[in-house]
């Protein structure tokens, strides 16, 4: 069965670049979506003053009503002029933004917002001011064809769900009220003006995921309930999202084909497998809708439509259109679209290589399938990677059987090194027979195939030595009878021996202009040298002790 609803979501600063629109546009088009979504999360700000609170025609008096007007001036424009470009194309569009978000000069406007150096996001000005940021974006932009509206994630500007203001207005709100006030400040003006509110239930832990379940639940029948495929965030090892089916109204959900969590498309890594199952789920759960997300707004000049993960976005289009999507189907098209030969030896040879990739990497960059990576790079630091897994992205939060599965053993520890070794002996497999691929293929196709799957191979070689430092240093930190034994501190020696001198060859990557910044980012020797410094420290203390 086709999903309903089947957008391309824009989410970094492609969106206002036009030629990137006419690229998603074009591929709306000619791939059977049915929707652009333009995610922003402080849009609002960017294109409505609002005049009930700015006049956009007050004369300066010593500074201009709204810092940057002929920006935000420029900006709608160019969003008016966007949907006139979709309109055209006959694709419906959609903005995406969190809340709350605002300008600074609000905090001039009302001072009483400041709490102890806090913004307060309790106090009944937010809700008149997002009603009346509405009232302005429906008026300026006719053309939209609605606003999905994240609430409850902490990367708003202000958010309840940061825990940053404990004022007694705060203390005695409820969360769930403060979520359907926001829900009910946002629709009013576009229900006015015959425009879709989709809420969006992205949420960092379950204590703030419930009430905007039950806040959404609250809202009008014509609210649509959006959903990640999995809770908190896009991470492929996470269970389900467990509010999928949960509410008897519109439902869409959303997947990531650009690969925030699986290596931003440097290199191949193939989900289709995993898109399949989890929209089949959707679908059994009554969901009639699905976005795909193509970049991060974290890393600019980089999205899927010019990686090897463009496939994965083929994929999501066919599956969403009720059409099946075999990899040599699939990677037939991708070959195609990238200007490579497309016979059919050479999509099936792509595509069998294809499959692969995401076992790899998923086996060498999660740590007993929790995000040990920093959003596919190296970790920050070696005590941030435990703070990611068992805090940050925690999957035992969502999973709490997995709860006890970071404790480390002897067996534990040896189980998941091996596991990074397998991951390695594999990709060095892939990288050899995209080297050794039929005689008849494209020598240029071969030479990029293969560079590709070697830079992903020394990509997984750093993880692999990262994760024996991380697993050695909370090993030897580890109270109680399964304390790392006095015996392994030569290993730990060795292995931040390996992991400095794999540092130092990283470091050309950095000054050599082959190479544009985001693999600079995902080889990052600074990273490597932070965590083998940290690494050092825990030695000497373990050493020390023992």
């Amino acid at each position: 069965m086709a999903f309903a609803f089947r957008g391309l979501e824009l989410h970094g600063r492609r969106m206002w670049e036009r030629r990137r629109i006419e690229d998603a546009l074009a591929f709306i088009t000619s791939h059977e979506l049915t929707a652009l979504v333009l995610h922003e999360p402080d849009l609002l700000p960017q294109v409505t003053f609002p005049s009930a609170h700015f006049d956009p025609y007050a004369l300066w008096m010593g500074a201009p009503t709204r810092r940057g007007e002929n920006a935000l001036q420029n900006n709608r424009v160019y969003l008016d002029h966007v949907l006139h470009l979709a309109a055209r194309a006959g694709v419906p569009v959609w903005i995406e933004i969190k809340e709350l978000t605002f300008p600074d000069e609000l905090l001039e406007r009302y001072p009483h917002l400041l709490k102890n150096g806090r913004v307060c996001p309790s106090e009944p000005v937010w809700f008149e001011f997002l009603e009346a940021q509405f009232q302005e974006l429906v008026e300026e932009f006719p053309g939209l064809a609605g606003v999905i509206l994240s609430a409850g994630s902490p990367e708003g500007r202000a958010a309840r769900s940061q825990g940053k203001c404990a004022c007694a207005l705060c203390r005695e709100t409820d969360l769930e009220a403060w979520y359907a006030r926001i829900i009910a400040s946002a629709r009013r003006p576009l229900a006015r003006a015959g425009l879709r509110l989709a809420v969006r239930d992205f949420a960092y832990t379950p204590s703030d995921h419930e009430p905007l379940i039950r806040a959404v639940d609250r809202a009008p029948s014509d609210v649509v309930f959006c959903m990640k495929v999995t809770p908190h965030d896009f991470y492929p090892t996470f269970p389900d999202n467990p509010a999928i089916g949960r509410l008897a109204r519109e439902q869409w959900i959303e997947y990531d084909v650009y690969g925030q969590f699986y290596g931003w498309g440097v290199f191949p890594v193939f989900v289709r497998d995993d898109l399949a199952r989890r929209l089949r789920h959707a679908e059994a759960s009554a969901v009639t809708g699905a976005l795909f997300r193509t970049e991060w707004e974290r890393v600019n000049d980089w999205w899927c439509l010019e990686t090897p993960n463009r496939a994965n976005l083929i994929a999501a289009a066919r599956l969403a259109a009720g059409r099946d999507a075999p990899s040599a189907v699939v990677c037939r098209a991708w070959l195609a679209e990238a200007g490579w030969p497309s016979d059919d030896a050479t999509a099936a040879l792509v595509g069998t290589l294809w499959d692969r990739t995401w076992r790899i990497v998923r086996a060498g960059i999660y740590l007993r399938d929790f995000v040990f990576h920093d959003s596919s790079m190296f970790p920050r630091s070696l005590w941030r990677a435990w703070w990611t897994m068992e805090t940050k992205h925690s999957l035992a939060s969502w999973d709490p059987a997995r709860a006890g599965d970071l404790r480390l053993t002897a067996p534990v520890v040896g189980a998941v090194l091996a596991e990074k070794d397998a991951a390695l002996g594999e990709i060095a497999g892939v990288r050899a027979a995209a080297a050794g691929g039929p005689a008849g293929l494209d020598p240029a196709l071969r030479a990029w195939l293969e560079a590709r799957f070697a830079l992903c191979e020394r990509y997984l070689l750093g993880f692999r030595l990262i994760a024996e430092v991380c697993l050695y240093a909370r090993w030897a930190r580890q109270p109680g009878a399964d304390r790392m034994p006095r015996d392994r501190a030569p290993a730990f020696r060795r292995s931040l021996d390996a992991l400095e001198r794999y540092g130092d060859a990283l470091r050309p990557l950095a000054t050599d202009a082959a190479y544009p910044h985001q693999v600079v980012m995902l080889l990052d020797y600074r990273r490597v040298r932070d965590i083998a410094r940290e690494g050092w420290a825990a030695c000497a203390e373990f050493e020390a002790a023992t």
